[in-house]
């Protein structure tokens, strides 16, 4: 039988992104999955209620002959059809259920009578969330960490990644950016899949690493969050590193940093184009989640705050929509960074100030970043 017995062919198949057959139930995808898998389950949600409760009652020999009575005739007809489609499409992909066992050898077996020859992952879903759970566990251990801290929108995910350091990215793997408006058009991952992404990009670090000394021996890069992003809250080998590690201070002016909010929020949330009139929808829309997002906060806020930001919100959806430019909305995000996002930062970086060693641009940064890596 073909297989991904070893940690390093696992990881291998891994890191470089190739396919996976993921048989378990839709219920079990939904809890936590990894990168390149694709839900093509064996039984669905039912069939492995009914499935388990068998095992339980009557045995492995009972249950194993009511899965097969489930999945005969144009049910496995419909399910093969879709494993053949997937495996022609990607003839690297592995198979993987839940412990690579009995569902995943199943489905590599029929896949192989089709002349298809995929590997089953060993252990299947639990070694592979194991194994990543312990690689992020060894580079938090293993690799020098700095991070990046700055005020709310100076950048800071997107100047690491335009610097040439190595950088865990948080925001990424979360699907959020980390504050009351952080929310993005795609949902956050389930933590079990937030924690897998973030096993799998310290994997490629790890191995990255052994391959270059000059890798080997320059910090990872992290940016500074709080415990909890979105609604995902951090491993706590992360946790760690951001309690202690040293910290390079990213500035811009409070006025670029509100152009930049606006630019960012309204681009990737709802499409729009700066200098270009939209949908009246879509206008409405962003303006109740403005709104909701500000309610959130009114208790930091202030009654009174809370009130005159929601009416400047109002204000700037209302010229928006009249002439689509996103200056529309500078004034009150400069505002909303001035009374709430700076005063929290400013007492956050009271509190690390000691881990500071360095403060700039993003000049400065990418000077560091260079020196770091040319002393090796």
């Amino acid at each position: 039988m073909n297989q991904l017995i070893s940690d390093s062919d696992i990881l291998e198949h891994l890191h470089a992104g190739r396919p996976i057959i993921d048989v378990r139930a839709p219920v079990e995808f939904a809890q936590g999955s990894v990168e390149a898998s694709e839900n093509i389950p064996l039984l669905d949600d039912n069939q492995r209620a009914v499935v388990g409760t068998a095992y339980k009652q009557y045995g492995a020999d009972r249950a194993m002959a009511l899965g097969y009575e489930l999945i005969s005739g144009g049910v496995l007809d419909d399910r093969m059809s879709a494993w053949t489609a997937f495996a022609e499409r990607n003839p690297n992909a592995a198979v993987m259920c839940f412990r690579g066992g009995l569902r995943s050898q199943l489905v590599q077996a029929a896949l192989a009578a089709r002349g298809y020859q995929l590997p089953l992952i060993t252990g299947g879903f639990k070694r592979v969330r194991n194994l990543l759970s312990s690689r992020l566990i060894e580079a938090s251990e293993s690799k020098k960490w700095m991070i990046l801290s700055g005020y709310t929108g100076a950048g800071k995910t997107e100047v690491l990644r335009r610097s040439k350091s190595q950088f865990l990215d948080l925001e990424k793997s979360a699907r959020h950016r980390g504050s009351v408006f952080g929310n993005q058009p795609t949902a956050q991952p389930s933590p079990i899949g937030f924690e897998n992404d973030l096993g799998l990009t310290a994997s490629k670090i790890l191995a990255a690493s052994l391959s270059s000394p000059k890798l080997a021996s320059t910090p990872v890069w992290i940016e500074d969050e709080s415990r909890s992003i979105g609604r995902l809250v951090l491993p706590a080998p992360l946790v760690t590193i951001l309690s202690s590690a040293n910290v390079w201070v990213l500035e811009r002016p409070r006025q670029e940093r509100a152009k930049r909010l606006v630019a960012e929020y309204l681009s990737e949330n709802y499409g729009f184009i700066d200098e270009q009139t939209a949908e009246e929808e879509v206008v409405e829309t962003a303006r109740l989640d403005i709104g909701r997002a500000i309610v959130k906060i009114e208790k930091r806020l202030g009654g009174l705050e809370a009130k005159l930001m929601l009416e400047m919100t109002d204000s700037a959806t209302r010229e928006f929509a009249r002439t689509g430019h996103f200056s529309a909305h500078w004034s009150w995000v400069e505002r909303l960074l001035e009374k709430y996002y700076d005063p929290a930062y400013e007492y956050h970086i009271a509190k690390i100030s000691s881990r500071v060693i360095g403060r700039g641009p993003e000049e400065a940064f990418r000077t560091l970043v260079d020196k770091q890596i040319d002393r090796f």
